[in-house]
C-alpha cells in the first residue's frame, strides 16, 4: 500500500476546513444575525471565496494525481521498451 504524500493530505484538510467555514458562515448569517433569513453581500462574498478555495485545492490535487499517473505510465512503458531491446 502506498503512503499518501503529506501535501495532498494538507490540501484535502484545507479544502474540507474552508468548505466547513463557508457553510458555517452562511448558516450563521441565515439563522442568527438579524435580519434572519437574509445574507448580506459581504457574507456572500466571503462564503464564495471559501468555496472557491476548496474547489481550487481539490482541483489541484486531482490534476496532480492525473499527471503523476501519466508520468508513471510513461516510465513503465520506457522500462519495458528498454528490457525488450
Amino acid at each position: 500500500m502506498q503512503k499518501e504524500p503529506s501535501t495532498t493530505r494538507v490540501q484535502a484538510v484545507m479544502a474540507a476546513c474552508s468548505f466547513m467555514v463557508g457553510t458555517i458562515i452562511a448558516c450563521v448569517c441565515l439563522f442568527v444575525i438579524e435580519p434572519r433569513g437574509e445574507i448580506t453581500n459581504s457574507a456572500i462574498t466571503l462564503v464564495s471565496e471559501f468555496l472557491i478555495l476548496a474547489g481550487a485545492l481539490l482541483g489541484v490535487k486531482v490534476v496532480f494525481d492525473v499527471k503523476l499517473q501519466q508520468f508513471r505510465n510513461e516510465i513503465e512503458k520506457e522500462i519495458k521498451n528498454n528490457e525488450n531491446a
